[in-house]
């Protein structure tokens, strides 16, 4: 796949990184030359010096013939410039963009950019560590609208089939781990004490989950 990783700083340079590492042709844009000090040695992408909302740059870094981009700088409004051109101009097929402000990350969701707010999801993360709870959010979907969770399956639910964790439309089970084995169950699947159970979560269904394993 072809991407084109818009920023170059702690999250675009590990990302570019990471797609390097799984074999993606990776073009990397920043308008700083020693921002590209932050990739690894050896990188195998492109490097490119200039400024993501210039046109003639993005062409440059082929976004004609891209397949995915990632607008990561730090700055909200060039991220959302450069996706929003990417998706209506360019249409290049999978577009993200990160965004600091959640009213602006919302905004641009609705008009069809994909849209990750560092601050919604480190907010969430912070107030389930201080509770202590047996969910865990794992990983965040479409900006936030759908997590991966890990329930720690409690002494209660111990030989209870999977899909009474299940909710059409709020919840669904996706995998259990079990001593070390990690295996995709049926509804009838039973769950034991201790299981890990991995569920993807609606927005707002977060609490009909916890009342269900009976935090």
């Amino acid at each position: 796949m072809r991407v084109i990783v818009i920023g170059c700083g702690r999250v675009g340079s590990g990302l570019a990184h990471q797609l390097a590492l799984e074999g993606h042709s990776v073009t990397v844009v920043d308008s700083d030359p020693a921002a590209f000090d932050r990739l690894p040695a050896g990188f195998s992408g492109e490097q490119i010096v200039g400024f993501g909302i210039d046109r003639k740059v993005l062409l440059t870094a082929g976004i004609e013939r891209t397949e995915a981009l990632a607008a990561v700088t730090g700055n909200d409004e060039v991220n959302s410039v450069v996706a929003r051109a990417a998706v209506v101009r360019f249409q290049v097929p999978r577009v993200v963009a990160r965004m600091y402000d959640p009213r602006q990350a919302d905004l641009y969701r609705r008009l069809g950019v994909v849209t990750i707010s560092p601050v919604v999801w480190g907010i969430g993360r912070l107030s389930e560590a201080l509770q202590a709870r047996d969910v865990a959010t794992v990983f965040s979907l479409g900006g936030g609208q759908v997590d991966l969770n890990q329930v720690t399956v409690p002494a209660r639910l111990d030989g209870r089939p999977c899909r009474e964790l299940e909710v059409p439309g709020e919840l669904a089970v996706t995998a259990v781990s079990r001593g070390g084995r990690t295996f995709i169950p049926d509804g009838n699947s039973p769950m034991h004490t201790g299981d890990i159970v991995y569920l993807v979560v609606a927005t707002g269904a977060a609490s009909r989950l916890e009342e269900l394993i009976g935090e």
